[in-house]
């Protein structure tokens, strides 16, 4: 299926929409943001291999395996200086969780324990850090994109977006959002509401400065998610699959895959397909095929 990258805008209300947990493939009861979620695994071999996920606040230890996160991810497309983002997102530690996996295939002691970081969702506002590079790098390269792929209305809008001037809950994040797309579905849920808890800490908290809580009162969150073409049997775009037989198995079997199937484009993360229905304006823009696991 050809890949396409769909650019989108929305306000963070959806946050607080308790259809969110409805839409993460009926998970199990939510862990708590420093729970630890255990999923057992058979391994090569018949072993049993234990996973453990934690919820962790990014610090600067994790600035490669964050950078290395986002340069293979759907922000790949970019010539972006990726250090420099990299060092934004592990130096905001007020917003922002990553969920790390351990793997321990039985040594005692957990001697062969290997930390993974599989998942990363922040927020960064591009007021705040926009004497960096990156800010500029990626709205010029989502106009270009734009300029190619959207209608004239969506340009103006989006052009209007990254030039917005500051005002007290106006201010536009970016949404970056990375996993693995075989990470637990029952682990993205917290992972939502602990950067809604974090914002709302952030924006109250003696402990964050006065003069820095106004740039976390966000009226638009500004993201990109990855999404295919569905196959024509699912029905053309702007059409639910389902007209027919073969419609419905199309959908049925992006379902059972973990995907979402929405106006004729396939999301393999759930949540992906819920920032799209519940996004202001929207567009979708080809990309070169990759073999990235996030």
């Amino acid at each position: 299926m050809p890949t396409h990258l769909l650019a989108a805008s929305f306000s963070p209300v959806w946050l607080d929409d308790d259809e969110d947990s409805e839409d993460s493939e009926d998970s199990e009861a939510e862990p708590s943001e420093d729970a630890e979620e255990e999923e057992e695994e058979v391994g090569e071999g018949g072993n049993d291999l234990d996973v453990d996920f934690e919820f962790f606040d990014p610090t600067e230890e994790d600035y490669h395996s964050v950078g290395d996160l986002i340069k293979n991810g759907t922000w790949e497309f970019v010539e972006l200086n990726f250090a420099e983002l990299a060092d934004s997102v592990v130096g905001q530690g007020n917003i922002g969780t990553l969920i790390k996996s351990e793997a321990d295939a039985g040594a005692a002691g957990g001697v062969n324990a290997e930390a993974t970081l599989c998942a990363m969702l922040t927020v960064l506002n591009l007021r705040q850090f926009g004497k960096l590079s990156w800010p500029k790098e990626l709205g010029a390269a989502l106009i270009e994109k734009a300029k190619k792929h959207a209608d004239a209305g969506t340009l103006q809008t989006l052009k209007a977006l990254l030039q917005a001037p500051p005002g007290d809950g106006q201010e536009v994040g970016l949404m970056l959002s990375e996993r693995f797309v075989n990470l637990p579905p029952q682990l993205v849920p917290p992972l939502h509401k602990a950067l809604q808890e974090d914002i709302e800490w952030s924006c109250t908290t003696p402990e964050c400065p006065l003069d820095e809580r106004p740039f976390y009162r966000y009226g638009q969150f500004l993201g990109v998610a990855r999404c295919f073409e569905a196959a024509a049997s699912a029905g053309p775009p702007g059409q639910a699959a389902g007209g027919g037989k073969k419609g419905k198995a199309s959908a049925a079997a992006s379902a059972a895959a973990g995907g979402a199937v929405l106006n004729g484009f396939w999301y393999p993360r759930p949540e992906d397909e819920l920032y799209v229905r519940k996004a202001s304006w929207s567009f979708t823009f080809p990309v070169a095929a990759t073999s990235d696991a996030s």
